[in-house]
């Protein structure tokens, strides 16, 4: 990298994050990955104290769908992703060819054409930008149009042209329950690859072990640094306040179906047209 050739004084290295509070158990894991002593299983058994001292760190046995349904479970591979997600969906009754409300969507990007520009600011002023977290709440009252609620937005509810792509593993196009000719697309929400995850942050995070191993065992290394590592220390500075590291590849029944009354509702949802009139 550049920075590698640069002299010691044109240089600032950060060596402790501030994301979290001081005394934050996911902080010191987070730190003991920078240690070139410590191999996955001396961290994996470093998770396992932190988790007997500190409800903040759950060394969990399978990943919680109920969970999922608000904050994705981090992945390395697209395949475990894939998966999951349909897994999930299973897990709450989704039918393969629409939506239910509550199941959560990631933002992929908005497909209009620059003379929509004026659109695509609208949605974006919305939250409805590359990444955003939004739930589903419905169709709405044109084809192809969905109720949403965008995740952390001062105005939460919107109503946009939507195009939601659904994958399969090993399919080449994504499956789409429905769509707009043009609008804001969506990826399904339940998991998120960690590579997409960086820069996001929930409350609660649960991140599937079993891929992290997958990363270790290959040996790759990016950057001068292990890729399970750099897998790990991403993953997990993502929870804000606790973290789930899961260790078998098991999914939980849900307790409860998917709901939408927890999300604060706005007084009325703005209309914002994605497609030409």
């Amino acid at each position: 990298m550049v920075f590698d050739t640069l002299p010691a004084p044109r240089k600032l290295e950060l060596s402790r994050v501030h994301r979290q509070t001081a005394d934050n158990p996911i902080l010191d894991l987070a730190h003991a990955l920078a240690d070139p002593q410590i191999d996955f299983y001396h961290f994996e058994k470093l998770v396992g104290e932190a988790a007997a001292k500190d409800e903040r760190v759950v060394l969990a046995q399978r990943v919680e769908s109920d969970l999922m349904a608000r904050s994705p479970c981090l992945v390395w591979r697209n395949a475990t992703r894939i998966k999951l997600i349909h897994a999930f969906r299973a897990a709450f009754g989704a039918p393969e060819d629409e939506l239910l409300e509550g199941e959560p969507l990631i933002c992929d990007g908005i497909e209009l054409p620059m003379k929509h520009r004026k659109k695509r600011l609208d949605l974006e002023a919305r939250g409805l930008i590359k990444g955003a977290q939004v739930i589903y709440l419905g169709p709405g009252r044109k084809p192809g149009f969905s109720r949403l609620h965008v995740m952390g937005a001062e105005d939460p509810q919107v109503s946009a042209a939507s195009i939601v792509k659904i994958e399969h593993e090993g399919d080449e196009e994504p499956f789409i329950p429905f769509a707009a000719r043009m609008g804001a697309t969506f990826l399904h929400g339940a998991a998120v690859t960690i590579h997409k995850a960086q820069g996001s942050q929930w409350d609660t995070v649960q991140v599937f072990a079993p891929d992290i191993y997958a990363a270790s065992r290959m040996g790759r290394v990016e950057a001068g640094q292990p890729l399970w590592k750099r897998l790990a220390y991403v993953a997990i500075t993502r929870a804000e306040n606790r973290l789930c590291w899961v260790v078998r590849n098991r999914l939980a029944r849900p307790t409860t179906t998917l709901r939408t009354d927890d999300l604060t509702v706005a007084p009325a949802p703005l209309e914002l047209t994605g497609d030409a009139e």
